[in-house]
């Protein structure tokens, strides 16, 4: 029978007791805590209530580690429904952290693969509780048959999901503080406040994935130069092409955990994107090299592929992206792709208007921020701007390669930015934004 956590943020006291029980009962396998305690209202704002959640894997019913890794290391029991990640088939990308909207899974960096909660199952095996239920002193946690039309959990840290995460949540019983007859004064509570409500460091960052901004940079110079040459541009050079394509097979290898098994990134295309993206780029680079070496008919087929496959690398970064409109961004590798081919095949309006598109995303974006207060970096938003829109519309029609360049450069800058601005949504970082909203420190989006 499936079974679900129980947990009562009224009995729960935030003492670790869980914490330490799942390291002493997994501490051969286990390189991280796979369970974490989280604290709504740390600081202890005077309107606002203080309670703690316990959470780890939920063993979700729709896991989305399970429907997003690429090498199918994922299974989920359909007798128990305990969700397990098997070790031996991990490729370490760490696709299913960004996936996961409650920060499960945990990357071993000595193994270099996935680990997180197991149910305890040499316990259960025995009809013993996992060792955090049974250790708890205070009984905040359980667990107990799976509840199948229990209603959606919405709460600070665990907001509705359509995972469907097997755990249900007693509401509190004290949603409100005490009246309280004196309150710090705003200036003094607002800057108390803005020590505390920092989002944590997110799981993206320009410094750790600098390997998959030149390949998403390379990649999208290498499908725009196929489709321009089929357009009357710059024709391709059949070594360079191979040498720029080596190139991105090697970056796309590098951020892995275990390298030697990037080939079971082909094995989940049904409902991966990074499997998708793989598979695309893959036979683009294939299509290209046969077109560049002996077969040029198969250039425009080589370049369709090639724009399939920019739009695979946009669809995987979606469980990150957290800006509008309709979640697009100006550095999205499709958009930069198309601006590059209207340069480097000199089709005036294409470039204007993917330029002018690509310009007005970017500007909606730094509006969006400063509406919720993150710094700007006006001299690099100005180097993006002129860069990589101004001068290449400026020479586009009389010096199309060095318009080019100027654009690849301006979308370095682009793409730099969108790494450190992804956002993986977690249960800590939904706490805090809970806080921001819930006394206007800041306007949430």
């Amino acid at each position: 029978m499936a079974t679900q956590f129980t947990f009562d943020p009224n009995r729960c006291t935030g003492c670790q007791a869980c914490v330490l029980a799942c390291w002493m009962e997994n501490r051969d396998v286990q390189s991280r805590p796979w369970r974490a305690v989280h604290t709504f209202n740390a600081c202890g704002h005077p309107d606002l209530p203080i309670f703690h959640l316990s959470f780890a894997c939920h063993h979700c019913e729709a896991p989305a580690c399970l429907e997003h890794c690429p090498a199918e290391a994922y299974t989920k029991d359909p007798q128990n429904g305990v969700v397990t990640i098997h070790a031996d088939r991990c490729m370490g990308c760490r696709y299913c952290t960004w996936a996961c909207p409650h920060d499960a899974p945990k990357f071993n960096q000595t193994q270099g693969t996935i680990e997180k909660c197991t149910l305890c199952p040499e316990r259960t095996a025995q009809g013993l509780e996992p060792a955090c239920v049974a250790r708890c002193p205070m009984e905040a946690l359980g667990i107990s048959p799976l509840e199948a039309d229990r209603p959606l959990t919405d709460m600070p840290g665990l907001p509705p999901s359509a995972t469907a995460p097997g755990i249900r949540i007693a509401p509190l019983r004290h949603a409100e503080p005490p009246e309280l007859g004196h309150r710090p004064p705003d200036d003094a509570m607002r800057a108390f406040l803005q020590g505390w409500l920092v989002v944590p460091h997110t799981k993206i960052t320009l410094r750790g994935e600098w390997t998959l901004l030149l390949f998403t940079t390379v990649i999208s110079v290498l499908v725009a130069w196929m489709g321009a040459s089929c357009l009357g541009g710059p024709a391709v050079h059949g070594w360079t092409f191979l040498l720029l394509g080596g190139a991105v097979l090697g970056l796309s290898t590098a951020h892995l955990g275990r390298p030697e098994r990037a080939w079971r990134a082909l094995l989940h295309l049904r409902t991966s994107w990074l499997s998708r993206e793989v598979a695309a780029v893959s036979l683009f680079l294939g299509l290209g090299a046969a077109a560049a070496f002996r077969q040029p008919a198969l250039a425009p087929v080589a370049a369709g592929v090639g724009f399939l496959a920019l739009f695979t690398v946009d669809r995987l970064y979606g469980v990150a992206l957290r800006v509008g409109p309709w979640n697009l961004h100006s550095a999205h590798t499709l958009f930069n792709g198309l601006f590059l081919l209207g340069l480097l095949a000199r089709i005036p309006v294409l470039a204007a208007i993917m330029g002018t598109f690509k310009a007005a995303l970017y500007l909606h974006r730094k509006q969006h921020f400063a509406r919720i207060g993150t710094p700007l970096r006006p001299g690099l938003s100005a180097l993006r701007l002129g860069l990589g829109f101004l001068g290449p519309l400026w020479l586009a029609a009389s010096h199309p390669l060095l318009a080019a360049m100027l654009a690849v450069l301006g979308d370095l800058l682009d793409r730099g930015e969108y790494y450190d601005e992804l956002a993986i949504p977690t249960p800590q970082s939904d706490l805090v934004q809970r806080m921001w909203k819930e006394i206007g420190l800041f306007r949430i989006s």
